[in-house]
């Protein structure tokens, strides 16, 4: 599953035209977040991150369930750092677009974690 999820998230970056996005990336975001294969976190990550830099409806329709995962992954020792700071980076642009919608998905210990990570 992990390496399907790679090859869409590769034509997602590529072409993201030529995908039925509104169907695929809701199906895509349900295998989230990754239990193998974490290499592939950086590129699953700064695919949703360009799609949420371009606006992409579907993308930010997703955020309530995005943001958590996010924000999990934040503490997951097994996540190298460069995925971390994509996370964070990410983080900081829906935190800072999309304040109320952050804050009402995510738990009271995400908000702490996500405060701590933004701190830096």
């Amino acid at each position: 599953i992990v390496s399907a999820l790679g090859v869409v998230v590769r034509m997602m970056q590529t072409n993201p035209g030529s995908l039925p996005l509104d169907t695929i990336f809701p199906t895509f975001v349900k295998w989230l977040p990754l239990q193998e294969d974490y290499e592939e976190n950086i590129t699953v990550y700064s695919s949703i991150y360009s799609l949420l830099s371009s606006n992409c409806q579907v993308a930010i329709e997703q955020l309530p369930v995005l943001i958590p995962i996010m924000i999990t992954q934040l503490t997951n020792k097994k996540v190298d750092d460069e995925t971390k700071t994509k996370l964070t980076e990410i983080l900081q642009g829906v935190t800072s677009q999309y304040q109320d919608l952050t804050l009402k998905s995510i738990t009271p210990d995400q908000a702490e974690i996500l405060k701590q990570a933004l701190a830096h």
